[in-house]
């Protein structure tokens, strides 16, 4: 199983000559599915959900999306106030919250950015109640997918994690959830959860990606994506980045699966 991890693309931000190497990179590779967890536009405006999607739809891979907080308005008031999702769902799916079961993964998205606590985010009671239903049967891989991050990475330690990620993160932990893919602080990073967060009781990896196209960067990092390749029991995590006009691969990390979840295996950077 392979799949590509996309973030925070900022369609109005984008940066046309790392669109064109992305699209490419992607279009090259063979995968599963792509997932896409949030920030696609940097205005939620027509034409860059537009955009965003004639990007997606160009790889030739299947794809699945959550909104992030750049999703949703932030000048129409009125729209923001009563319909926030109005043009998300227009531009690129009905489904804000998404759930994909397909040869052995299991996939749930959650909307987190919410029309007043949009720029941190909130995953609610409904929503911790869902991650405790979705994930039923065998599955290869399950993962959760939202915008905003549950774990706070070395580049930006003061950053704040989603309201009610800690209810959320033991739900997931009882659901045997193993991935939960992120986004928001421009960044790639890992961590094992039970590490960040503990008493969870299962190792669960988190993985958050940066910018995938936008000229928006942090931490003197460059724009990047995350592949996900999953053989047996081991998952291997590659982080693809810009660099020299071109997407290349920056590190590795491979994980492998025991009984309570997931643990680090070995890491290598490339220069």
């Amino acid at each position: 199983m392979r799949l590509a991890h996309l973030t925070d693309l900022h369609f109005g931000a984008e940066v046309p000559e790392v669109v064109a190497a992305l699209r490419d990179d992607l279009a090259g590779r063979d995968l599963d599915h792509v997932l896409v967890s949030g920030d696609l536009t940097m205005r939620a405006r027509a034409g860059q959900f537009r955009a965003a999607r004639e990007l997606l739809e160009s790889i030739g891979h299947p794809w699945t999306s959550v909104p992030g907080n750049h999703d949703l308005p932030l000048f129409r008031v009125l729209t923001r106030a009563f319909r926030p999702l109005s043009a998300y769902r227009k531009g690129v799916g009905r489904r804000a919250e998404p759930e994909l079961g397909s040869g052995g993964l299991q996939v749930l998205g959650l909307s987190s950015p919410k029309r007043y606590l949009s720029r941190n985010g909130r995953i609610d009671a409904a929503q911790v109640a869902r991650i405790g239903t979705a994930f039923t049967g065998p599955a290869g891989l399950r993962v959760l997918m939202l915008h905003h991050p549950v774990f706070r990475p070395a580049q930006r330690p003061g950053q704040p994690l989603v309201r009610g990620a800690e209810q959320a993160l033991r739900a997931a932990a009882r659901a045997g959830v193993d991935v939960i893919l992120c986004g928001h602080d421009h960044v790639q990073a890992q961590a094992d959860l039970a590490l960040t967060w503990p008493g969870l009781g299962r190792h669960m990896i988190a993985v958050a990606s940066g910018t995938a196209c936008s000229r928006r960067t942090r931490a003197g990092e460059s724009q990047s994506y995350t592949l996900l390749e999953l053989t047996g029991d081991t998952l291997s995590v590659h982080v693809r980045h810009w660099n020299d006009g071109r997407f290349e691969t920056l590190s590795e990390t491979t994980w492998q699966r025991g009984a309570d979840g997931w643990l680090p295996a070995r890491a290598a950077c490339r220069s």
